[in-house]
């Protein structure tokens, strides 16, 4: 029963949520839409129903009311009344292969990971105030930008391209790609400014940087849309400590370190240094983080194999500028497709998503395998 998601908090939430939702629906990139784009009346039941779903209204049987409501000021007042009696929010993964899934989070877990958040940030600073550079609609977003300053009481100011002036004692929220760019664009903090990365790895020399420019630190999340935040580190080459709101279970599990009936599966294989520590080891899957969206290699490669230019593909990831994680391929051509294959690829793959578009394209006969006959490196 959150009483800190008022009409005002919910808001920015909202058109985050709206605005993602809209560029699916119209197959078109967030940044070609204007700030108050018309909708006609089937793109409205479109987003009206995103809405429900996310906010969980179908449990309140509220959700036929937004059709009745023609601002966003009114459906964020809805939804302020109704979360009072809803089970929590539902989030979706951030993969760009594949349906993305479908996270519910209790409220119960959400107020618990976001004091476990200002636990662990007060060790560091006292923060007078949270910056979010961040979607507000993702869990990360939400759980930085949101919930984290609303459970505690601290003031929050949304940063929309960029960052506003900063203030000592701000908490500064946003992604590795972005960390990436202040770390270059940037020399020097107001004091006592704490910086928080999630989403995907903190570059060595991301950090190491951002240490040098009189920041308080730079605290690293550790976790993913099923589990939401699981650990925290302040350097880059520390093991991971648990959130004090979760406890270590089996090698791969966690459950709630207090009353709560949760538990959750690590994404990566962990070795533990004891029973609040881990290092990484390895993803249990394929899939790698790519500007804080998931992405599988492997499902990439089979897309561009069904491109008529495409024989063979094998595509891995790859360290691009500022150690971000990029994707490159290595592309067998069809017979018939010889010719300019490479513009015409390219043509092709300028429409896919940054994400899971490779940086790096080479071009042969055959894929480079070892004696075994498996693919190797290029």
């Amino acid at each position: 029963m959150p009483t800190w998601m008022t009409p005002t908090l919910i808001r920015p939430l909202l058109c985050s949520l709206l605005q993602s939702e809209l560029s699916a629906y119209r197959d078109v990139s967030l940044a070609s839409l204007p700030d108050a784009p018309a909708i006609d009346s089937l793109e409205r039941l479109y987003l009206a129903s995103s809405v429900a779903a996310f906010f969980c209204l179908h449990e309140t049987g509220v959700e036929d009311r937004l059709l009745m409501e023609e601002s966003v000021e009114a459906w964020a007042a809805l939804i302020a009344k109704a979360v009072a009696h809803t089970s929590g929010l539902v989030f979706r993964t951030s993969g760009s292969s594949g349906e993305p899934k479908a996270c519910h989070h209790r409220w119960a877990d959400i107020e618990a990971e976001a004091k476990a958040l200002h636990q662990r940030i007060s060790e560091r600073t006292t923060p007078k105030r949270v910056v979010a550079w961040l979607p507000l609609h993702h869990l990360y977003g939400f759980m930085l930008g949101v919930a984290y300053p609303a459970f505690n009481g601290i003031d929050v100011v949304i940063a929309d391209k960029t960052l506003p002036p900063l203030l000592e004692g701000d908490v500064v929220v946003t992604v590795p790609p972005r960390w990436a760019y202040l770390a270059k664009a940037r020399t020097d903090w107001p004091s006592s400014v704490l910086g928080v990365s999630s989403t995907a790895p903190l570059p060595g020399e991301v950090a190491e940087t951002l240490s040098r420019q009189n920041m308080a630190a730079v605290m690293e999340i550790y976790g993913s849309s099923e589990t939401g935040g699981v650990a925290t580190r302040f350097r880059h080459d520390a093991p991971f400590t648990l959130l004090p709101h979760w406890q270590r279970s089996t090698a791969d599990t966690l459950t709630a370190a207090d009353a709560r009936a949760h538990a959750a599966s690590l994404p990566d294989r962990v070795a533990w240094e004891d029973t609040r520590c881990f290092t990484l080891a390895g993803r249990h899957d394929d899939v790698v983080s790519i500007g804080g969206v998931n992405v599988s290699p492997i499902a990439v490669a089979r897309e561009m194999e069904a491109l008529p230019e495409v024989r063979q593909c094998a595509v891995r990831s790859t360290s691009a500028g500022d150690g971000q994680m990029r994707l490159k391929a290595f592309v067998v051509p069809a017979e018939s497709s010889r010719h300019d294959v490479g513009e015409r690829i390219d043509a092709m793959l300028n429409d896919w998503p940054a994400a899971k578009r490779p940086v790096s394209i080479i071009y042969g006969d055959a894929l480079p395998t070892n004696a075994m006959g498996k693919v190797t490196d290029w």
